[in-house]
């Protein structure tokens, strides 16, 4: 059989992939996207930020996100040990106009943006994994994947987007999947009927719960069902549970906060505790010759901060935008991505100095409602995504201090 043949490549149909795969048929470029599941697919990942909503507008979807999800001004963060809380709102870092995000069940999420793909030209194949990359003179020039029936399919193509998160295939075929030392953790969670909500404008907002070990998420969607969840260190973890069956150690981790308790007193779990890995890691290269990474596939960071799917959306625009740029002049080298592969370094190393410095106990002014008032904004501004372009004098300062590059072993 004849290989299939596009200028772009797309692997992978989360947001990052299906985002990217838009923005790019959307200018009449040739666009395949393979997908190995059938959407809708259950994800973790179900809170936006609004760093993603300057993308989402621009592929129309505003009226489409706006009707379905719930809207989001802010993030509520408690300390488990202390009781305090602060409210983080969007607007104290964006305009009011820009200030929104939403929260997204990501089954449906998910679909809406591949959906939006093939509606701007772009080939969606799904059910289709792809198994190897085909390099030829050490550029990337296509896969060979399979389809659910067994039968092999070739790809050939100008230029690769590894958007296939963290199963991370270009990381994985070169080694190049670096754990973060003392990052290791196990996120598990499950989706509740009536739990207590908040009010007005703040019934939308992400509450994140701080302990010792871990912290816990509350997500509302709209209607009456929440995500809830909690992130807990893995050593912590094994110590502590033994041979507990997962939903009754899931059940005692939310007890001991006293504020988590008090929310799901009168809800009614929806569906099982599911386990996932959530290891930080991070791949030396990025981006290659004829080939770039985006969203998880170029790394992983602990999501405390929330920062995956936006990062993935926000990632995705400037893919794109590389994208279009190496194919207008022809050159696909590893050397014309490193600015966008730089971009997201800069922007994912902030996001893990920051969490280390949570975990560290180190902004606890900031938490308890004290601390200079830029540093507030610059943590309000961190929660909405703000991490790229030119910084602002108090998001510069906040950099200095927070930034943080990945430190493991280099194999």
């Amino acid at each position: 059989m004849d290989p299939l043949r596009c200028d772009v490549l797309v692997l992978g149909g989360g947001p990052a992939g299906a985002v990217t795969a838009a923005l790019l048929a959307r200018d009449n470029i040739a666009v395949t996207l393979l997908e190995r599941a059938r959407f809708p697919r259950f994800h973790l990942g179900e809170s936006l930020a609004p760093a993603a909503t300057a993308v989402l507008d621009d592929l129309g979807l505003r009226e489409t996100i706006d009707g379905r999800y719930l809207r989001k001004h802010g993030v509520a963060v408690r300390c488990a040990r202390t009781g305090r809380q602060q409210r983080f709102r969007y607007d104290e870092a964006f305009e009011p106009g820009a200030a929104l995000a939403w929260q997204v069940p990501r089954a449906d999420f998910d679909d809406v943006l591949l959906r939006c793909a093939r509606a701007h030209g772009a080939e969606v194949l799904e059910g289709h994994t792809a198994e190897d990359v085909v390099f030829e003179e050490g550029f990337a020039r296509g896969v060979i994947a399979r389809r659910e029936d067994g039968r092999q399919v070739s790809v050939r193509s100008r230029l690769i987007v590894d958007a296939t998160g963290q199963d991370a295939l270009l990381a994985g075929r070169r080694g190049d999947r670096h754990p973060v030392a003392g990052m290791e953790r196990t996120a598990l969670s499950a989706h509740y009927r009536h739990v207590a909500r908040a009010e007005a404008e703040a019934e939308g907002d992400l509450e994140l719960i701080l302990f010792p070990h871990g912290w816990i998420w509350n997500i509302p969607f709209l209607g009456e069902v929440n995500s809830v969840g909690a992130l807990c260190a893995n050593n912590w973890m094994r110590a502590r549970r033994s041979a507990e069956p997962l939903e009754s150690f899931f059940d005692r981790t939310v007890e001991d906060a006293s504020f988590a308790r008090e929310a799901l007193s009168t809800a009614t779990r929806l569906t099982p505790v599911l386990a996932h890995q959530a290891l930080t890691w991070r791949a030396n290269r990025r981006v290659g010759d004829g080939w770039l990474t985006v969203g998880d596939s170029g790394g992983f960071t602990d999501p405390l901060l929330c920062a995956g799917t936006t990062l993935a959306i926000a990632g995705a625009a400037r893919a794109a935008a590389a994208v279009r740029g190496a194919l207008d002049h022809g050159d696909v080298s590893a050397e014309r991505f490193a600015p966008f592969a730089r971009a997201l370094d800069e922007a994912s190393d902030l996001f893990l100095g920051t969490t280390r410095a949570l975990y560290a106990d180190e902004l606890s002014e900031v938490l308890l409602g004290g601390g200079a008032r830029s540093d507030r904004r610059a943590f309000a501004s961190i929660l909405a995504g703000d991490v790229f372009g030119d910084d602002p004098p108090w998001r510069a300062a906040w950099r200095e201090r927070y930034h943080q590059a990945a430190e493991y072993p280099i194999g």
